[in-house]
């Protein structure tokens, strides 16, 4: 690497960083779940263990321990304290991602630049930008993704790859499920991809990716079903077909139909010969992309996202008009990625990922969460289009007054992606991920007040739950806040399951932010509260017992004879 370019890819990481660390500028937390982060580590830095025994909305937590011995270590050998560890630790590894995915783009690029506009991409695009925000194992996940896709293109090439792939794959696997299986589709994606586009040979590179692909789906599976038993028997049951386990019995049939296809494959001697694309096809083809990505977000802004009932506001459309200007290079440069090496990984990560949000969507929209897919599909995208701006560039034998005008009009582009890359709960379906220092305030207040269960959306239960310890109802009753009589909402408050054991509440939590949209499911938008139903708290049989000004908690007065 040239000193110019690591000084770019400081440069981009520092950036990347800024931009994951500055929601604690205006909020003294960030993320909706970050009260289940925080106690967790807690504990591990108290007690030097996890703790499987677990009453909060993630259950599954405690059984991938990954990213909480990251912070733990970072705690027990520096002088930070458990709060700042929460904040800062995850966000700057989600920040550090940009590195392998400079090394990806360079490496299958072969050429510095590419990388860094794959990294630079990474670094303020929205949808890497913003999940990778939050203090969350899916952070710490797409770093290992990263990097164990970087070490497995140089795996057929280089046996030392082995080790590094194989520990990285370890720390994955016990560190996020979703991001596991992101790494099974581009895996073996890539090599169903390879051998249906020309007869696979018995190299000692392929012996090793075959290797490796085998061993990252037993140790995968191995864990799922073996350790982590909440997972096993609690989320991967909430598909939409029954019985439950008929994707899971798909899967291996699925593996050894393509196995079947590509040794068959070996009988035909067609190859496939990309042909050099020209320069007019490659521009017709962006035209045609950018114009078909505003049609999506103009679809999606009457219809919902797939896998989830939330329809973006129309504002999201100018919002992020800059990224989609630049992702449809892309298509430009699918085709030149042919002449690539590794090029058809690219290609065969694309697909992969695009298959699984259809089958999502339909089979399994809880548990293969199409919307968290794009984050992934953001690194083949840059990359085609970083290969795509440049081979275009040189076709157009363009001066280099007009590729430096035309590089930096890419940079203005990055600079108005960065400028949005954490946008306002108005343009993400109302979700407000930041925590203010009065909710902070309210939750420590409720670990020496509140002896029962408490109502609360997901963000405030979290909050409750981490700093004060009070047992809350998550995302498991909403009559409580959108019911505009205390009849009403009767069903909501009775015989609540939540994962503490069948409750009655006891208490209720509203806030400012609850107000303005109460927050469940993330697969829902945020419900504003109706007037009517805010008005009822000031009516038997609850009783407010606290207010702050931002946050107040009532208490339900069950006995009471109506005079409360």
């Amino acid at each position: 690497m040239r000193k110019s370019s690591a000084a770019a890819l400081l440069a981009i990481f520092l950036t990347a960083a800024w931009i994951r660390l500055s929601p604690l500028l205006s909020f003294g937390f960030w993320g909706a779940d970050i009260g289940e982060y925080y106690v967790l580590l807690r504990r591990l830095a108290t007690t030097g263990h996890l703790s499987t025994s677990y009453a909060g909305w993630g259950i599954t937590y405690p059984y991938f321990p990954g990213m909480f011995f990251a912070q733990g270590a970072v705690v027990g050998l520096s002088p930070i304290g458990v709060p700042a560890a929460t904040n800062l630790i995850v966000p700057l590894l989600g920040a550090l991602a940009v590195a392998p995915a400079y090394l990806i783009g360079a490496q299958v690029g072969r050429e510095g630049k590419v990388g860094l506009f794959v990294a630079a991409l990474v670094a303020v695009a929205f949808p890497h930008a913003y999940s990778t925000s939050h203090t969350a194992p899916s952070t710490v996940g797409s770093l290992l993704v990263f990097a164990a896709l970087l070490l497995f293109l140089r795996l057929g090439r280089d046996s030392k790859a082995a080790l590094p792939v194989g520990l990285v794959t370890a720390a994955l696997v016990v560190t996020h499920h979703l991001s596991s299986y992101f790494l099974i589709l581009m895996v073996l994606g890539t090599l169903v991809f390879r051998g249906l586009l020309r007869p696979v040979g018995g190299s000692a590179g392929l012996r090793r990716e075959l290797a490796y692909a085998v061993y990252l789906v037993l140790v995968t599976f191995a864990f799922w079903f073996g350790y982590a038993t909440t997972f096993r028997d609690g989320i991967l049951h909430d598909v939409n077909v029954r019985p439950w386990y008929l994707p899971l019995l798909a899967f291996p049939a699925l593996v050894v139909a393509m196995a079947a296809t590509v040794l068959a494959r070996r009988r035909v001697s067609w190859r496939y010969r990309p042909a050099y694309p020209s320069l007019r096809r490659a521009i017709a083809l962006y035209a045609l992309t950018v114009v078909s990505m505003f049609g999506l977000l103009a679809a999606l802004s009457v219809g919902t996202v797939p896998g989830t009932t939330i329809s973006l506001s129309p504002i999201v459309i100018l919002a992020f008009a800059p990224l989609c200007v630049l992702l449809a290079l892309s298509a430009m440069g699918r085709k030149f990625a042919d002449f690539l090496r590794d090029g058809s990984a690219m290609t065969a990560w694309l697909l992969a990922l695009l298959a699984s949000i259809g089958v999502g969507a339909i089979v399994a929209p809880r548990v293969i969460i199409p919307y968290r897919h794009i984050e992934f599909l953001l690194l083949p995208l840059a990359f085609l289009g970083a290969v795509g701006l440049f081979r275009v560039l040189d076709l157009a034998d363009v001066s280099q007054r007009r590729r430096a005008v035309a590089v930096g009009a890419c940079g203005v582009l990055l600079l108005a992606s960065a400028a949005l890359a954490i946008p306002p709960p108005e343009m993400i379906a109302q979700w407000q991920e930041g925590i203010r220092p009065a909710a902070i305030d309210m939750a420590v207040w409720t670990q020496d007040h509140i002896d029962g269960l408490l109502a609360a959306d997901h963000r405030a239960s979290s909050l409750a739950f981490g700093f004060g310890g009070v047992d809350a109802t998550w995302d498991r009753t909403r009559l409580p806040f959108l019911a505009e009589t205390f009849t009403d909402s009767l069903p909501g408050l009775v015989g609540v399951e939540v994962p503490s054991g069948t409750r009655d509440v006891a208490y209720v939590w509203i806030d400012e932010d609850i107000r303005r949209g109460v927050q469940l499911y993330p697969w829902e938008p945020a419900v504003p509260m109706p007037p009517r139903a805010i008005a009822k708290f000031s009516e038997s049989p609850f009783v407010k017992i606290f207010d702050n000004g931002y946050g107040q908690i009532y208490r339900i007065a069950w006995d009471c004879d109506g005079s409360c």
